[in-house]
């Protein structure tokens, strides 16, 4: 029996400095299993040629912002347009994600099998992505920790990447991205606040996207996500704020902090540890004092970019 095409969803993608080429294939992928497209740029240097390039589309629409704003605010334009459609779904991507063709079919189908109190409850079905190349046992340990329980097709979560989420439209107009964050954590904070609020997290079984974490260099020791200085810094001052107010575990943002820093040390070699060092106290002091937002430190511009 063939699965009905699904109508009423919209997807909203999020870019700054985007590779055009992947961009373009990622956009397409997910263009031709819902019902339209908005594109919400954060002021990147090439966003001229994302507007030319869909000038004369009927399907995506590119929002172009005149400066970084972050990633929650970003994703709080193109929802909040998305919803204007009155949509029963909303797709939330990163530039650089390809979903498989039939994907968000599939995962809807698998949903509509669910028991009826789990149909209920949840409030985002996210689209699962290959696991990310993992040679060190912590970034295991660390997966293993946001995993809360089996439920036939799916697992339930504490959080999942914002890329390839199916949020429900009930949910995304009560439930905003937090904009305080600026970039990283502003998926797992988007999980929780929804977990307050009774909902539950469930992620597909099935592999369905190819989502790019991080950066990835040759000749490291080990193989897990190198992020520069500057998302280093968000990442720990983010999770610091979200472990102070409860909405992130304990042991996930220890291991979280090992991994990234070892990593960052790992490519920029053994006199970065210094550096490394003061990003932590630097995003750790940031954190406890309430400095969010976007926050320029030179020091930040130090190590491979």
């Amino acid at each position: 029996m063939s699965i009905p095409a699904p109508v009423g969803i919209r997807a909203v993608f999020v870019t700054w400095n985007p590779d055009p080429g992947r961009l373009y294939d990622a956009v397409q992928s997910v263009a031709e299993q819902v019902d339209g497209v908005i594109v919400v740029d954060n002021g990147s240097d090439n966003r001229a040629t994302l507007v030319d390039h869909y000038a004369a589309s009927d399907q995506v629409t590119v929002v172009p912002l005149a400066d970084n704003l972050g990633i929650g605010a970003a994703l709080n334009v193109g929802v909040r347009l998305a919803l204007l459609e009155d949509p029963t779904w909303i797709v939330t991507m990163d530039q650089d994600t390809l979903v498989s063709a039939g994907a968000v079919r599939g995962i809807l189908h698998d949903y509509a099998a669910l028991d009826e109190h789990l149909v209920r409850n949840c409030g985002i079905l996210a689209l699962r992505p290959h696991p990310q190349p993992a040679s060190i046992w912590l970034t295991r340990y660390a997966e293993s920790l946001l995993v809360l329980r089996d439920c036939g097709a799916f697992t339930e979560r504490r959080g999942v990447i914002t890329s390839g989420n199916l949020i429900r439209s009930d949910v995304a107009r009560h439930i905003r991205f937090n904009e305080s964050l600026f970039i990283d954590q502003v998926d797992f904070d988007f999980c929780s606040s929804l977990r307050r609020h009774h909902y539950i997290v469930l992620q597909q079984r099935a592999i369905t996207t190819d989502h790019l974490l991080g950066e990835r260099y040759d000749g490291v020791v080990k193989d897990h996500p190198y992020e520069n200085a500057q998302r280093f810094y968000y990442i720990v001052r983010n999770s610091t704020y979200l472990v102070l107010r409860g909405r992130l575990v304990v042991r996930y943002y220890a291991a979280q902090i090992v991994v990234i820093a070892g990593a960052f040390v790992s490519v920029n070699g053994v006199g970065s540890l210094l550096l490394g060092v003061g990003i932590i106290a630097r995003a750790v002091l940031d954190a406890v004092l309430g400095r969010m937002g976007r926050r320029e430190y030179q020091f930040l511009r130090r190590g491979r970019r």
